[in-house]
């Protein structure tokens, strides 16, 4: 975990993603979901190796995740997150809170996660949106199969920065699969958390994970209310702030 870390062995640790030139970028809202895969004895999660040619986290395996869009707030769901969750949300939202912004962000982690795996999480519904292949089956957007798990935020000097918010959800809740839209990742893979101390992975994505593992081994079910740690810089170290 790299809670504690100063900003400078960050720099170091993480010059892949750092800016040629001094640049102050303003993080934009993202969310990336964290599918688990507990079938088996030993549980699985599933990553995805970014392209080569990326200015971003090139080569590096990370959650399926990106950015907000302005028009994920006006998709429809055939369900909702669980109201702690929304309640976690609009706090670290702040003064710009909304229950839009929230249903967006959503909306935007099962979105990216469909574009990047080729995965669909939604339930056959009378009513839901012409969007993508969830339409093609008459299929709603499950916000419910999700539960809020982390919030990180990029740290300042990088090519790009984000306020993402994590999402978990658990392979049972995936629909049907199709080729992935996007051809953002290389490869798509899914490994226990043995297997990712050997793979080349953003510390921070190392971070989530042990977030990942701690949940799981006290809410396997991921139905109990949990605190939320949020990621970030003050005063040039990189510290946990929990979320109640």
């Amino acid at each position: 975990m790299i809670v504690g870390v100063s900003r400078k062995q960050l720099d170091s640790i993480e010059q892949n993603s750092l800016a040629k030139k001094p640049v102050k970028l303003t993080p934009k809202d993202a969310a990336a979901l964290i599918l688990i895969d507990d079938s088996q004895a030993v549980p699985r999660v599933l990553l995805g190796k970014r392209r080569a040619d990326l200015k971003f986290m090139p080569n590096q395996y990370v959650f399926p995740g990106g950015r907000r869009e302005t028009s994920d707030a006006r998709v429809p769901s055939s369900s909702s997150l669980p109201d702690n969750d929304i309640r976690l949300i609009l706090q670290g939202c702040g003064p710009v809170g909304t229950a839009s912004r929230v249903h967006g962000l959503a909306i935007a982690a099962l979105r990216e996660f469909y574009e990047e795996t080729g995965l669909v999480i939604g339930k056959v519904a009378s009513k839901y949106p012409e969007w993508f292949d969830f339409a093609a089956n008459k299929l709603a957007p499950d916000i419910s199969a999700m539960r809020y798990l982390a919030r990180a935020i990029t740290p300042p000097g990088r090519t790009r920065r984000f306020d993402t918010r994590f999402f978990i959800a658990k392979r049972k809740s995936v629909a049907f699969e199709v080729p992935p839209p996007d051809a953002e990742f290389s490869e798509i893979r899914w490994a226990t958390f043995v297997e990712t101390a050997n793979l080349d992975l953003p510390e921070i994505t190392r971070t989530i994970l042990e977030v990942v593992e701690s949940r799981l081994r006290s809410d396997p079910d991921l139905s109990a209310n949990f605190s939320i740690p949020e990621f970030r810089m003050r005063n040039k170290i990189f510290v946990c702030e929990e979320r109640l």
